[in-house]
């Protein structure tokens, strides 16, 4: 994914590349559930960065509410 021209989206990419790194680090010392997890939650931000940057500018503040709450980690629902 380039480097997205939001600010907010800019923020979830950082997030899932720092959460991809850390599963990594996880994965090599044998901590593979950890390793899923955080490789899991990298993707989740990647799909949050995606999804604010297909809605228009207007829309952004009103779709970043809808990132709280526990609907927000379902992979279907984004």
């Amino acid at each position: 994914m380039a480097i997205p021209s939001s600010s907010d989206a800019r923020l979830y990419r950082r997030c899932a590349l720092l959460r991809y790194g850390e599963a990594e680090v996880l994965l090599k010392a044998d901590y593979t559930t950890g390793a899923v997890y955080l490789a899991g939650y990298g993707i989740e931000c990647i799909l949050k960065a995606l999804v604010i940057m297909s809605v228009a500018v207007g829309d952004r503040h009103e779709t970043l509410k809808l990132f709280r709450g526990s609907k927000a980690h379902e992979y279907e629902w984004l």
